[in-house]
């Protein structure tokens, strides 16, 4: 993501929390229908997840590089970090950050946790810290799919190997 993509992606997060409001109803079945999304999305990025090294990291050109590492593995789970790093003014920044598991048995992705620098605020509308109900965590994997869906855009892919 060069830093004008990430101004004006940074400018569309701010605009979106009235629309995602307007469009959606927040319960526990389109929950689970947008964790079963998101792990789609995610195994387009990377389709042999359990078959990847502990850490990987991609690059595109004209973006940063998108790292993932895999910190659980389980028979029916994987939990991993998916992260951009950059550098900015103050040093390396690694946002957005998100800890996201996979449930392979009933195929779905959900964030676990998300880091939550300036570009994010305005589109998580400022989730508190411990904040377990069901908006914050759709807001949470709202965002996921929507960033998942922007990396497959530019190329990502995560690949054993490479």
């Amino acid at each position: 993501m060069n830093p004008t993509t990430h101004h004006s992606l940074s400018q569309t997060c701010r605009r979106q929390p009235a629309l995602i409001r307007r469009l959606t109803r927040q319960n526990l079945a389109t929950l689970m229908a947008l964790y079963e999304e998101n792990y789609s999305l995610f195994f387009r990025l990377a389709a042999e997840v359990r078959q990847l090294p502990a850490h990987q990291e991609q690059r595109t050109e004209g973006e940063f590089p998108l790292f993932l590492t895999l910190l659980e593995e389980n028979r029916y789970t994987t939990t991993l970090l998916l992260t951009y790093r950059f550098t900015d003014a103050d040093g390396a920044v690694e946002e957005p950050s998100a800890k996201i598991r996979l449930y392979h048995d009933s195929a779905q992705a959900e964030v676990l946790s998300m880091s939550q620098g300036e570009s994010l605020r305005s589109f998580l509308s400022l989730v508190q810290e411990g904040e377990e109900n069901l908006d914050a965590r759709w807001r949470l994997n709202l965002f996921l799919s929507h960033w998942l869906r922007y990396c497959l855009e530019q190329g990502y892919r995560f690949t054993p190997g490479k």
